[in-house]
């Protein structure tokens, strides 16, 4: 899958803060699809590609719910050309719903021309050596999106 994004401006320009759009939005394969792979159900999943332009956008949508199994950011990419930006939720649980998700959108910015690789892994967090870190964790599945700034 190949996302560009353009250089103009306007509504899902430069991104980052305001709730802009990204120019490029991925989101994580659900856990169940995670876990077919894990399991050998299903082939790995295959690399994204993402063209951004310098101070364009690239995010991605993560699940995040208190299962034993979960995606975490392995490699950030090359700070010297993204720009981690903060982290914001784009769905939440109602109180007090047992076992309820929400999403969380990471984004960068690109600063520079280059490129770089993203990279998350499906984990098992029962399995991890120090909590912070997840590879320390048993790897179940990954995902790549190859970022190319220019």
């Amino acid at each position: 899958m190949a996302l560009t994004g353009c250089s103009s401006s306007g509504p899902g320009g430069s991104g980052g803060s305001g709730g802009e759009q990204p120019a490029a939005l991925l989101a994580l394969p659900a856990d169940l699809d995670a876990e077919a792979v894990a399991g050998g159900k299903q082939p790995a999943f295959e690399p994204s590609d993402v063209h951004l332009a310098v101070g364009r956008t690239v995010g991605m949508d993560v699940r995040v719910a208190p299962l034993p199994h979960g995606w975490r950011l392995l490699d950030g990419g090359d700070t010297a050309l993204l720009r981690r930006d903060a982290d914001s939720k784009q769905s939440t649980c109602p109180p007090k719903t047992a076992g309820c998700g929400h999403t969380v959108r990471q984004s960068w910015t690109a600063t520079a021309v280059g490129s770089t690789t993203l990279t998350w892994r499906y984990v098992d967090l029962a399995s991890c050596k120090e909590a912070q870190n997840p590879a320390s964790c048993r790897a179940l599945a990954s995902k790549e999106v190859r970022v190319t700034v220019g």
